[in-house]
C-alpha cells in the first residue's frame, strides 16, 4: 500500500488534498477578513492563519502524491 501503483490510495489522497485546500481557503478567508479592521484583531484570526498554512502544506503534499505517486505523507512505517 502507498506505492506508485496503488490507485485507490492515490484516489484517497486526491480527495484529501482537495478537501484540505478548501479548508485552507476558508481559514485564509477568516484570517484575512480581520486585517481590514486592525482594532478587532484577535487570536481567532491568528489561529485561522496557522490552520491555513498547515492545510495548504498537507493539501499540496497529498495532491503531489496523487499526481506523481512519490513522497506520500504515510510513507514512513513506525
Amino acid at each position: 500500500m502507498w506505492d506508485e501503483d496503488d490507485t485507490s490510495g492515490r484516489f484517497v489522497q486526491l480527495i484529501c488534498g482537495v478537501v484540505l485546500l478548501v479548508v485552507a481557503f476558508c481559514c485564509g478567508y477568516i484570517a484575512i477578513s480581520g486585517w481590514d479592521r486592525s482594532y478587532s484583531h484577535s487570536y481567532r484570526h491568528t489561529g485561522a492563519g496557522g490552520l491555513c498554512v498547515g492545510a495548504i502544506y498537507l493539501g499540496i503534499r497529498c495532491l503531489w502524491y496523487a499526481v506523481t505517486g512519490k513522497d506520500n505523507v504515510n510513507r514512513d512505517d513506525f
